[in-house]
């Protein structure tokens, strides 16, 4: 079968609106086969596991060196200052090279540590991917590190980790708005808006602690409106709260 030329079968031209379309699109495309994934956006680690692993894939074209560190959390926005606290955790391998098209697993082993039994623990989980050397690569290579938040969560903690976020407690306090967190579970944020003015980070709730927020300056009721992430990615529902001056 004789093939006709391209020029001959696309008859109608394309639009600007389709080339950039097509443009998105390839540029989409071209990240997803760059760099290397993590399966997983956050991770905990229950007291009674002798270990946890997550996946690292590399659906690129050139090979990766992988380097895993656990490091304490304090890092984090609305994180409980950890002074003192060294990482707990050890990673294996914690170094490897990933070719391309290839996927490894890494686990994570709680060492022991001073850490306390009546609340979870935020720790960080680094993952640098260092493309390898190529002779036909230009320009200067650099890591591409990712960050995520790992939790070490103590057995017998009252309550369930899912509806942490619901017992929130919300107040006012001049022209602050305070939150209270009884619980012994760490509350990440996924939205939050005081007045109808959308916080750009809301960041962490740690247990047993408060955070206060300068925002509802004006007097009247302020509504509270927070929404957060569970154990596994999933946004959980809205909630509201009406604040009086």
């Amino acid at each position: 079968m004789r093939r006709r030329p391209l020029f001959l079968i696309m008859r109608k031209p394309i639009s600007p609106a389709k080339i950039l379309l097509l443009f998105f699109l390839s540029i989409i495309m071209l990240q997803a086969q760059a760099g290397v994934v993590i399966g997983g956006t956050r991770f905990v680690y229950p007291e009674r596991e002798k270990s946890i692993s997550f996946s690292v894939r590399n659906p690129s074209g050139e090979s990766y060196l992988i380097y895993t560190k656990v490091e304490p959390g304090g890092l984090w926005t609305g994180a409980d200052a950890q002074h003192g606290l060294q990482s707990a955790f050890v990673a294996t391998p914690q170094l490897f090279s990933l070719r391309p098209e290839r996927e490894n697993t890494v686990r994570l082993i709680f060492t022991g540590g001073d850490v306390p039994k009546n609340r979870e623990t935020l720790f960080t989980l680094n993952v640098a991917a260092i493309p390898s050397a190529n002779r036909h690569t230009t320009g200067v290579q650099t890591a591409v590190r990712s960050r995520f938040k790992l939790f070490y969560r103590p057995t017998g903690l009252a309550g369930k980790p899912d509806d942490a976020y619901q017992a929130l407690r919300w107040s006012r306090s001049k022209n602050k708005v305070i939150v209270n967190n009884p619980t012994p579970y760490y509350i990440t944020l996924y939205a939050l808006s005081l007045g109808g003015k959308s916080i750009a980070d809301g960041g962490l709730i740690a247990p047993f602690s408060k955070r206060a927020f300068e925002n509802c300056k004006d007097p009247g009721v302020c509504q509270v409106r927070w929404q957060a992430i569970n154990d596994y990615g999933r946004i959980m529902p809205a909630h509201t709260q009406n604040l009086a001056s």
